[in-house]
């Protein structure tokens, strides 16, 4: 229902005047980096790949970010990017380098997801989408080619492969013979539509459940199998070393951090890619759409569920000593534990929380309440900085009523403070909260492990609320527990 993006004075004036023949809204937002951000979180709620645009040149070099973020975080999005016209480049030398060459790398499938710019090669990508890993891709329209005879695209729906039934009797078998089997649940299974399916496997084989940041909420908070979030850290580690089976449910590899796999249990990795870099090798793998092979390992021909050795208390205990570990006990001033428990006591749970890199990620993603898949947007295959903003604008257009909430430090939101603009011009349905301590905390905190001088990460803390007001943004400064609730509760009445 949107495209996003900056443009130039060629080829994406036409797209957004076709835009808005089509009665799509055109979002203009500051930066193209931003743009193909919400685009991609657009295409990741939506199902469907979102669109963004932006002019040749420096527009392109800009976008780059936003491209590495929909690569690794595998979010569907085509970029329509201008460029030079038929022998131009012949004496033209201003803002000239190879295009193609600059966004090939950040692209799953490289040359292959340059598209030409034409129907066919649209509907082509269009269908690849639906069975392959979501990604970017990247157009070059001309004057010449948006002058050609309009049709529109053919969607092909393209099935996933059936899974193997060698596989799945594999699968069946170790599940059984397991005393206590762990799911891991990665943003593959991200999927609303999947929920019911995975907490019946879970259910089946009374089976605990981690989830990967990028699929929190895939397992309820409140589902009685939720053993908390999977770090890929020491947090986790004593209740995945008491697993005598781990198994996979939509894991990708890009998630996990990088460190050696430090467990012996043997791995079931039940998915849809196979990621030939993995940090383990599994001892079977179930490989097809995961709707398919969750229903074929949940429906095996038993009378009973097997009834693992977990004991829903001994789940509990451990979600509850991994909450534990990650609260924070200093004192001193607001922490990001009180701001995350004020803000969702205010607005969760009906609106969706973009998070950002940084030291405030680590409470969002443990004490929010996610209910669902997607209730918690996160950048954690690439990991970026300046992504809560622009993912929590593109939440806020995907579901207006629902609304959505971006927690950012103040380097993540320095990056994108233009996209401030761009939410007050849609006046999308967005609360915006950045924890504004004047310092890359996490960057600060290994400089002082190296025991180094001090680099420059700090600075005098910018005031924000200020800034917001300039906008046209209403805007709150909270220093005290008193004062945040009642600036979230002023917030969630808006």
């Amino acid at each position: 229902r949107q495209v996003f993006g900056v443009p130039g004075g060629g080829t994406s004036l036409d797209l957004m005047e076709a835009a808005r023949r089509r009665g799509l809204q055109t979002v203009v937002t500051a930066r193209e980096d931003a743009a193909v951000i919400m685009a991609g979180v657009s295409g990741v709620l939506a199902n469907h790949p979102g669109l963004a645009f932006s002019t040749k040149g420096p527009g392109l070099s800009s976008s780059a970010n936003g491209l590495a973020s929909a690569r690794l975080d595998r979010m569907p999005v085509l970029l329509a990017t201008e460029t030079f016209a038929p022998g131009e480049r012949d004496y033209v030398t201003h803002q000239v380098f190879d295009q193609s060459a600059l966004v090939t790398p950040l692209l799953h499938h490289g040359e292959a997801d340059v598209l030409a710019p034409n129907v066919d090669s649209i509907s082509n990508w269009l269908a690849a989408t639906r069975v392959a890993q979501p990604g970017p891709a990247v157009m070059f329209p001309t004057a010449r080619s948006l002058s050609a005879p309009v049709r529109p695209p053919t969607l092909v729906h393209r099935a996933r492969a059936a899974h193997d039934a060698d596989a799945i009797a594999r699968a069946r078998q170790l599940l059984s013979a397991s005393n206590k089997p762990l799911a891991i649940v990665g943003l593959e299974a991200a999927q609303a539509s999947l929920g019911p399916s995975i907490l019946a496997l879970l259910a089946r084989y009374n089976m605990p459940a981690l989830t990967t940041y990028m699929a929190c909420g895939t397992v309820p908070g409140d589902s009685p199998n939720c053993a908390g979030v999977f770090t890929g850290g020491a947090l986790e580690q004593p209740l995945v070393h008491e697993a005598d089976l781990i198994v996979f449910l939509g894991l990708d590899p890009v998630e996990l951090i990088r460190k050696p796999w430090p467990y012996d249990a043997a791995v079931l990795d039940v998915c849809e890619t196979e990621h030939k870099i993995h940090y383990v090798e599994p001892a079977t793998r179930v490989l097809g759409g995961l709707r398919d092979s969750l229903s074929a390992l949940t429906d095996e021909p038993r009378s009973t569920p097997v009834a693992s050795a977990w004991t829903q208390d001994e789940v509990q205990a451990h979600r509850e000593q991994m909450r534990g570990a990650l609260r924070i006990k200093t004192q001193a001033g607001l922490n990001s534990d009180q701001v995350v428990f004020a803000a969702a006591a205010a607005l969760a749970p009906q609106r969706r929380l973009a998070i950002d890199a940084g030291a405030h990620m680590f409470s969002a993603s443990a004490f929010w309440p996610a209910m669902q898949a997607r209730d918690i947007l996160i950048s954690n295959g690439l990991a970026s900085m300046g992504f809560a903003i622009p993912a929590a604008i593109a939440a806020a257009l995907h579901d207006p009523e629902r609304g959505a909430v971006a927690m950012t430090g103040d380097g993540g939101a320095l990056m994108c403070l233009g996209e401030l603009k761009t939410a007050a011009q849609v006046r999308a349905n967005l609360c915006i909260i950045i924890f504004n301590d004047g310092c890359l905390s996490l960057i600060d905190i290994k400089r002082e492990e190296r025991q180094m001088l001090d680099l420059g990460l700090t600075w005098e803390a910018p005031d924000f609320a200020a800034i917001g007001a300039g906008f046209g943004l209403q805007s709150w400064r909270a220093e005290t527990i008193d004062e945040l609730g009642r600036c979230c509760a002023e917030a969630a009445k808006l």
